[in-house]
């Protein structure tokens, strides 16, 4: 053997090594990322304020209903009134 080979030795082994790092930290920074979420409003206020609006609009809403279940309920309970009131009493 000449000792030719034994000085060339290492160098291309540190730059394969060398390109395998960096390879490896731009593949980490593509897939590392988590997704964008296109869906929200970047704005943490913003978000809150829409949030309090829609919160806002659902209870008028569930209002609303309990407001017709009441009327239900009193039209019912007045039908019942009439009918006992309109049946001849017992002998």
């Amino acid at each position: 053997m000449s000792a030719t080979n034994v000085k060339r030795g290492f160098w291309p082994a540190y730059v394969l090594g060398g390109l395998t790092v960096l390879c490896a930290a731009l593949l980490w920074q593509v897939f590392g990322q988590p997704p964008a979420a296109y869906g929200q409003v970047p704005d943490s206020g913003a978000q809150r304020l829409e949030m309090i609006a829609e919160l806002r609009a659902s209870n008028q809403k569930l209002g609303e209903i309990a407001g017709l279940l009441r009327e239900i309920r009193d039209l019912e309970a007045g039908k019942k009134d009439k009918e006992k009131d309109a049946r001849p009493p017992r002998p």
